[in-house]
């Protein structure tokens, strides 16, 4: 019987087609099969995720204490979600009113009542929440900052002549620093009264500005470090500064700040908080605003 008739060539051709078209049918669906799963996978692996953003949480004021007899005074509001790191020097002098309705300096009240009175008084004044205080020695915030390294500030009028003078920065005011050695500028300096919470402003932004990658892990880490502290920070709370800071540097956020605004009184040697600070608090810190009284 011969094979090759027309007849023969189609029965083949029919046959082939039988076995290979299951095939192709066969592996198109499975090539669906494997896309629609991996698909699946990576749907699954990314639902339990949860997308982190800034909260009302990671908005806040912090009042930090340099302590001693000396005690300095820095307002720190970090604004996750406003993208904004505030750093604002409070001078010791400065007049704040008691729960009791009474007048006072912001280190008396220190002084006499430790830094949660102090802070508190400071935002019942300006019309403020200071949701967090932290009050460290000269040692401790030495420890804190440790980890910053070297900075560099310009002091060129934020410290007198006559002071830049003594510290051999009158040709060229620009000073190199650890942080942690603040204090040593100061005293090189040798500057008083307002001009050194300048200085102190000054240092601090610097550090912020320079810094800023580092300040998520560096002060945080440092707190937990620094021993003798007097602090209302909890564990949690220490994490909540570690995520803020982490958002604001992701966010690539600004700093600001200087010396709170206010008058000096030389006649009394105190700082008087004005209608303008109350106005300042309420747009940069959070305040409620209101009408400032003069202590008798």
């Amino acid at each position: 019987m011969r094979m090759n008739t027309p007849r023969a060539f189609w029965l083949a051709f029919f046959l082939t087609l039988a076995v290979v078209v299951p095939l192709l049918g066969s592996f198109a669906l499975w090539a669906v099969w494997q896309q629609a799963d991996q698909a699946m996978r990576a749907a699954q692996s990314t639902s339990g995720l949860r997308v982190q953003v800034p909260t009302g949480e990671n908005t806040f004021n912090l009042l930090a204490v340099v302590a001693g007899e000396d005690p300095a005074f820095v307002l720190v509001r970090p604004d996750a979600a406003g993208g904004t790191l505030e750093i604002w020097t409070v001078p010791a002098k400065s007049v704040v009113r008691t729960t009791s309705g009474s007048y006072t300096t912001l280190q008396d009240c220190y002084d006499d009542a430790g830094p949660g009175r102090a802070a508190q008084a400071l935002a019942d004044t300006l019309g403020i929440e200071v949701r967090y205080y932290l009050a460290a020695t000269r040692t401790g915030w030495g420890t804190i900052a440790d980890g910053l390294g070297q900075i560099r500030v310009n002091l060129d009028g934020v410290a007198d002549p006559a002071s830049l003078a003594r510290a051999g920065l009158a040709e060229d005011p620009v000073a190199q620093l650890a942080p942690a050695r603040l204090d040593e500028l100061l005293e090189q300096l040798g500057c008083t009264g307002t001009e050194t919470d300048g200085v102190r402003a000054a240092v601090w932004l610097a550090a912020a500005r320079q810094k800023a990658e580092q300040l998520p892990t560096v002060l945080p880490d440092g707190v937990r470090a620094a021993g003798g502290l007097l602090t209302d920070l909890t564990a949690l709370d220490i994490n909540t500064l570690a995520q803020t800071l982490e958002f604001w540097v992701n966010g690539q956020g600004e700093v600001d700040g200087g010396v709170l605004p206010g008058d000096w009184n030389a006649r009394d040697g105190r700082y008087e908080f004005s209608d303008e600070t109350l106005s300042f608090a309420a747009e940069r810190l959070g305040g409620a605003g209101g009408e400032t009284e003069k202590a008798g």
